[in-house]
């Protein structure tokens, strides 16, 4: 069961839990566990058909949920770090594992997502991180983030793939990491749905 630090409103998962969460192609929630419904503060159907970015934290940048984005709509699975709010007014960080659903014909037809508790020492990296780049983003806009994110791990003589797997081991799936450099460059593909972000 997950716990409430009553001082910063801050959601602890357990161990064993794992939220999910199933959306359609324009990022509506179509389905989710009874786990994600407990941390998010949800009851019954209420998130139904809600777009997912109602779990979004304010001090996340926008730039990474493009960058998620562009990658699932490839059908490819990724991961990421994120800090999500709740509906009741309290946090939480999560890694999550999105999952692409496809049907007979191999078309998208869903994404799917797996959270559990981030690791202390993850949070504790990619935080500032997050938060130079949303001030970044405030002050001019999301290509400026996205080029402050390279900066920062030249200077740190990794790429973002080798970062991340210095602070995730054992990873399952390929992380956000993998696609930076690659997210907002070559040919742009029309979507078939707009996804609010």
């Amino acid at each position: 069961m997950s716990t409430t630090d009553k001082k910063t409103n801050e959601i602890r998962c357990a161990a064993q839990q794992i939220t999910i969460s199933r959306t359609d192609l324009e990022g509506n929630i179509i389905y989710h566990n009874p786990t994600f419904a407990e941390v998010n503060g949800f009851q019954g159907s209420s998130c139904i058909h809600k777009p997912h970015n109602i779990v979004r934290h304010p001090d996340m940048p926008k730039t990474i949920f493009k960058i998620i984005w562009s990658i699932i709509e490839q059908g490819l699975p990724i991961q990421a770090v994120l800090k999500n709010k709740t509906n009741d007014g309290h946090y939480y960080w999560t890694l999550i594992n999105w999952k692409v659903q496809k049907d007979a014909d191999n078309n998208i037809i869903s994404y799917v997502a797996y959270g559990k508790q981030a690791p202390d020492h993850v949070i504790e990296k990619m935080e500032p991180i997050y938060d130079m780049m949303l001030e970044i983003e405030k002050d001019h806009d999301m290509d400026s983030a996205l080029k402050y994110l390279h900066a920062f791990l030249e200077e740190e003589g990794v790429n973002y793939s080798q970062y991340m797997e210095q602070l995730i081991k054992h990873r399952e799936f390929r992380c956000l990491c993998d696609f930076v450099k690659h997210a907002f460059t070559g040919t742009k593909k029309k979507r078939r749905k707009k996804i609010k972000i």
